[in-house]
């Protein structure tokens, strides 16, 4: 393949774009870390990973999966009133979650395994975290649709900035608990940040009614019928293992796994949520106009294998010392747990880079069906809950590995299938 080509490529300088300042970002987040392991112990990172776990299962249930459909219509008046819809049953579905979280809050705690000195009150926070995630998701799908892909990168950098100052003061202060409150920190700054630049570029108020509301709940009810809950059961399978390392086994197994994750992540977070974003605007657009979307696929499918193979070979051969350098002894049992995860994170990436074709081609209940398989097969962890830390994490990673080479050949069968079809006509 030509690197002229690549570089040319409107996709690839729209994705560059979104992935400078998404590495910005998180840099931020990861160069912070080796500083904040020294402060916080494993068993705080634990919790503050089942923290996000939970609001990550809750963020994704609570807009009914219509912050998605944003970037689809044609009409600026369809997409305001669809963010308006989402945030609507964001808040209405939070509030619920927030009562039943003040009506039965020690027995959650009881149930997640939390240590007893995890304040009740820090699980309130749960869907007050997912409401400002959706917020920040559904006002950034605005900007993505209007193709201000700088204005997200700003919007990203705001977030992790803040949250990491925030991180730090209460490092300083040795308080395991700011973990948690830097995260909601961060996530206003950035709910704040992205409302501003949606009603920059052209997001009003006055463009939503009820009639259109109902509108586009119906055109789109797609998304809640047929995502929601596969995307739900595809989430709590990215989330659960910390859940179940933090019920099963103990908080500082689900910190030193947390890290294991959070470095290995690092091609997913910098990348592939970025990619995802440009391709889902560009092959709707290409897809609604019956075109050929290959040529945009060709130079991404080549740099994202080229991430995985460069992830592999790093962690393998430099593992542990990695972690023992950068993050000091303590977490060098986190060098050994990247070694067996390595294999299913870099085919998530892979994946998640490419999913949004099943979005932007319409064949939502495709995936669902994956979703649903997916799902049940991470709870066959439940069986596998008696076996040592280590052999547990192996099953995990082979049932990983086993569902995501199935949703590769279903990618490559519905491109296919499509290209088949635009020669045909």
């Amino acid at each position: 393949m030509n690197p002229f080509n690549i570089i040319k490529s409107e996709i690839i300088r729209n994705t560059s774009v979104l992935i400078t300042g998404t590495v910005l970002a998180q840099l931020i987040s990861i160069l912070l870390q080796p500083f904040l392991r020294r402060f916080f112990s494993p068993e705080a990172f634990g919790i503050y990973s089942v923290y996000l776990s939970l609001v990550g299962i809750v963020a994704v249930v609570s807009s009914l999966r219509y912050d998605d459909a944003v970037v689809l219509p044609g009409k600026d008046k369809d997409s305001a009133n669809l963010i308006t819809l989402s945030l609507i049953v964001s808040f209405l579905i939070n509030l619920i979650l927030f009562i039943i979280t003040f009506l039965f809050g020690s027995k959650l705690l009881k149930f997640f395994n939390l240590p007893s000195n995890f304040s009740v009150s820090l699980l309130y926070l749960v869907p007050a975290g997912a409401f400002l995630f959706n917020l920040c998701q559904t006002f950034n799908y605005w900007l993505i649709r209007s193709k201000k892909y700088k204005h997200v990168s700003l919007n990203k950098l705001i977030r992790r900035g803040t949250e990491g100052f925030a991180q730090v003061i209460y490092a300083f202060f040795k308080y395991p608990k700011g973990l948690i409150f830097s995260d909601i920190i961060g996530q206003t700054a950035n709910a704040g940040a992205s409302i501003y630049q949606a009603f920059k570029f052209g997001f009003r108020f006055k463009l939503v009614s009820i009639i259109k509301l109902r509108y586009v709940s119906k055109k789109y009810s797609d998304f809640p019928k047929y995502n929601l809950i596969p995307a739900f059961m595809s989430t709590c399978s990215y989330f659960l293992p910390p859940v179940f390392i933090n019920k099963f086994f103990s908080a500082g197994n689900a910190g030193f796994f947390d890290l294991s994750r959070l470095v290995l992540s690092i091609p997913l977070a910098f990348v592939a949520s970025s990619i995802s974003s440009v391709l889902l605007q560009k092959i709707a657009e290409r897809f609604n106009k019956k075109q050929s979307f290959i040529p945009d696929l060709k130079p991404l499918f080549f740099v994202v294998v080229m991430i995985c193979i460069a992830e592999i070979v790093t962690i393998i051969v430099f593992g542990n010392g990695l972690f023992t350098m950068v993050f000091g002894p303590e977490w060098e049992i986190s060098g050994e747990i990247s070694k067996i995860l390595v294999w299913s994170f870099t085919l998530n990436f892979l994946v998640s880079s490419f999913s949004c074709l099943f979005i932007s081609m319409k064949k939502i209940k495709i995936y669902s069906v994956w979703q649903f398989l997916y799902f049940t097969a991470i709870l066959l962890l439940l069986l596998f809950k008696n076996l040592g830390f280590i052999d547990f994490l192996k099953i995990y990673v082979l049932i990983e590995v086993c569902c995501y080479f199935c949703l590769i050949l279903l990618m490559l069968r519905l491109v296919l299938n499509y290209e088949l079809s635009l020669k045909k006509a």
